[in-house]
């Protein structure tokens, strides 16, 4: 027996912590720690859902909640959540009448006091929908307007008092609102806040692991069963009643002639037998285990099945069909060979990340390849008809890093060594062989010169006993020591994937919410808005109107919670800002998990440069890094999904911003290519959702009236939000009771 192969003299794998890597071409969909209410869920769970989805930015679903809540039973906190969620990321302007309607609904909750004692309370709820009414009551008012007495109208006095959370939750849901004088008032607070939280809650150690996918547990493999047929135990029996006849009858006639031989036969035949019988099935299962063992570990020769084992969940039947080049199953129905299409690249991607370079990456591909296959075959039939590979990244991992430790080792095809068959079984088995032949051919002749009729009939009895023998006898006995070994290798197996499921469960029980998510993006916005402005020396009185749009840098990792928005591990961030004489826009590449951008772009432009806004469809070629923007009108139809080549056309829809000097400015939205969970979840609504989260929706409306309109769309916009505010009635009096002037805004009582 050659030596096993392994990797050349100073080679070795480049072993990575799995615990710490995510798959690189599949987006993560993390099933939901909580249950969402339901349509007769109470007023309460309704509402505890509303404001959690508010805080994961979910302002679809938090919208739908929250109204539930408020129409069950009105109260100061459920009315300001409504606002919130009604006003978050939205342009005023473009609210649609109903929004309206709920807005004055929940404005009519403005002179309730704080649910707690007074305005300094822990939620003052009552206070703070007095402060969004107005805000929005600034904003139909033009920058320089002033009241009577020379006093410009800035900011509402009784922001300053309200409870940090709510300011928080102002400063991020109502950016949309909040300009000039009010938003100075709070940028000191504001500026402290995002440094102090905008790395907080251990995110650069905790943020990873919400890309990575929750862990399938393993499933124990159940060995074929040992049990003996009704049909092999009335063979057996037969065989047995035969040789025993055949026996008897031989010994009678060998007595008859001569003791003495019939003493040796008895002693050489029947031990003989029994040894060379017992030590040869053995030797035999041996040889059909260590095929097999070969078969799992080499590519088979086309039109042989590679292997086949029995699962205790369901077992799949399945042919063997060969591709040239390759092999693969031809499973029995379209969700098994997807399944077996995605589960073949993770495993692909695991095993060639043991070997990054160097003399033994094409003979560590070579000789691992069995071993894919067999791996990628084993967890479709296991796995392939309602789990998602995602799952089960953690189980590849740690079969690809313990396959490439066997092979450094040297100890990958060691069963060659071990399924061989010892000389502790040759020896008994040549030995009985001899004995057996002995007896026999001393007994053959003595039995048929003294009575050749009777010996005869012996003789077929023994013979055809022994027929009957071999052939069901090994079958049990192959089974029964095929049910032993496999007993005891899959329950190492098991028990070895059971600890590191446990550790794996371990390592993500910090992993954080949705909402951490949501909080710490809001504030890497925050600070670059902060950043934009200081770089372009614009104040918040320069700024008329400013929206974020972000999208997935390409080959970052994704994530998202089950009818949630998507989480990217790399973000690519557009800031728009709208002044009176143009538009500023600042780009930005960030690491999500660093919160730090490695990449700026920035332009300007007038508003008459703009030629038009509008959402196209688009193809996506490519993965990673070197994925481009294909125009549809110049590609061939997407190709089928369940080829899924390299270069496949991807079909998504995109924000084009034409200016006229023929620069497009291309943001494309998430279209949930194989991140979305086609049982429970609504395609059409999660693009709404991928519109609403991304700033798109929003960025889509401002820019189409700019465009259309110009500069003059501000003042246009000023006097819409006036007729809107003063029919909504959103105070009692829409004067400018609670509007001071903050410091700085007073010149000789001249507005400045």
């Amino acid at each position: 027996m050659t030596s096993p192969p392994g990797p050349p003299d100073g080679g070795g794998p480049t072993f990575n912590n799995w615990g710490d890597s995510w798959g690189p071409q599949f987006g993560v969909v993390h099933n939901l720690t909580y249950v969402m209410p339901g349509a007769d869920a109470p007023p309460e769970e309704q509402f505890r859902a509303g404001v959690r989805e508010l805080n994961s930015n979910n302002r679809l679903s938090a919208l739908r909640f929250l109204e539930k809540a408020f129409d069950a039973g009105r109260t100061p906190a459920r009315a300001y959540y409504l606002m919130l969620a009604i006003l978050s990321g939205q342009s005023f302007e473009l609210l649609g009448e109903e929004h309206m309607e709920r807005l004055r609904q929940a404005a009519a909750f403005a002179q309730e006091p704080s649910e707690s004692a007074g305005v300094g309370g822990s939620d003052a709820y009552g206070p703070a929908i007095r402060v969004i009414c107005q805000l929005l009551m600034l904003l139909s008012r033009p920058p320089d307007a002033v009241q009577a007495d020379g006093r410009t109208l800035s900011a509402p006095s009784g922001i300053d008092t309200l409870p940090a959370v709510r300011r928080s939750e102002m400063l991020q849901h109502l950016q949309m609102i909040m300009y000039g004088a009010a938003r100075d008032r709070l940028d000191a607070w504001d500026a402290a806040e995002v440094a102090e939280k905008r790395c907080a809650g251990d995110r650069r150690n905790r943020a990873p692991k919400f890309f990575m996918p929750d862990p399938v547990g393993p499933k124990q493999r159940i060995a074929a069963p040992a049990d003996i047929t009704g049909a092999e135990q009335v063979v057996l029996t037969a065989s047995a009643a035969l040789g025993s006849a055949g026996l008897v009858c031989a010994l009678v006639v060998l007595f008859r002639g001569s003791p003495g031989t019939a003493v040796l036969v008895l002693l050489t035949l029947v031990p003989g037998a029994a040894a060379a019988a017992w030590y040869g099935m053995e030797r035999r299962w041996l040889g059909e285990r260590l095929a097999a063992e070969n078969r799992r570990h080499f590519v088979t020769a086309p039109g042989h099945q590679p292997w086949h084992e029995t699962w205790g969940n369901s077992a799949v039947p399945f042919n063997p069909a060969v591709v040239p080049g390759a092999y693969r199953i031809a499973w029995p129905n379209r969700q098994y060979e997807d399944f077996h299409a995605d589960i073949s690249k993770v495993v692909a991607h695991y095993f060639n990340l043991q070997f990054r370079d160097g003399e033994g990456l094409s003979a560590w591909a070579e000789h691992s390849r069995g071993v894919r296959l067999s791996l990628a075959n084993e967890l479709t039939i296991a796995y392939g008809g309602t789990n998602s590979v995602s799952g089960l990244e953690w189980l590849v991992a740690m079969h690809a890093e313990e396959t490439a430790r066997a092979w450094c080792n040297r100890t990958l095809f060691a069963y060659q060594q071990q399924l061989s068959v010892p000389l502790q079984i040759s020896l008994p088995f040549w030995a009985g062989v001899v004995s057996f032949g002995i007896g026999a051919l001393t007994g053959i002749g003595d039995v048929l010169s003294v009575d050749a009729g009777t010996g005869l009939w012996a003789i077929a009895l023994l013979v055809g006993a022994g027929v009957l023998a071999g052939r069901n006898g090994y079958a049990v006995f192959a089974r029964r020591r095929t049910h032993t070994a496999d007993v005891q290798a899959f329950g190492l197996r098991y028990g070895n994937e059971l600890r590191v499921w446990q550790h794996r469960l371990d390592y993500l029980a910090d992993r954080p919410t949705d909402s951490e998510m949501a909080q710490w993006l809001d504030y890497d916005l925050r600070a670059l808005r902060r950043e934009s402005l200081d770089h372009y020396g614009l104040s918040h009185h320069d700024v008329r109107k400013h929206f974020f749009v972000t999208e997935a840098n390409p080959g970052c990792d994704r994530a998202r919670n089950l009818y949630g928005p998507p989480r990217y591990s790399s973000y690519i961030i557009r800031l728009f800002l709208l002044t009176e004489g143009g538009v500023r826009q600042h780009e930005w590449t960030m690491d999500f998990i660093t919160a730090s951008h490695n990449r700026e772009d920035r332009r300007s432009f007038r508003y008459d440069a703009i030629g038009s806004v509008a959402v196209t469809q688009i193809g996506l070629r490519g993965v990673g890094p070197h994925r481009t923007v294909v125009p549809l009108r110049n590609e061939p139809p997407a190709t089928g999904l369940s080829t899924r080549p390299a270069d496949e056309l991807i079909l998504a829809q995109a924000l084009r911003l034409s200016l006229l000097n023929s620069e497009n400015l291309d943001i494309v939205v998430e279209n949930f290519h194989d991140f979305i969970n086609r049982t429970w979840e609504n395609p059409e609504r999660l693009s709404q959702l991928a519109f609403e989260t991304s700033g798109v929706s929003t960025a889509l409306r401002i820019l189409e009236s700019v465009a259309a309109e110009g500069r003059g769309w501000f003042a246009a916009q000023r006097a819409s939000l006036a007729r809107r505010l003063n029919g909504a009635r959103l105070l009692a009096t829409p004067d400018s009771r609670g509007l001071t002037a903050a410091p700085g805004d007073l010149n000789n009582r001249k507005p400045h």
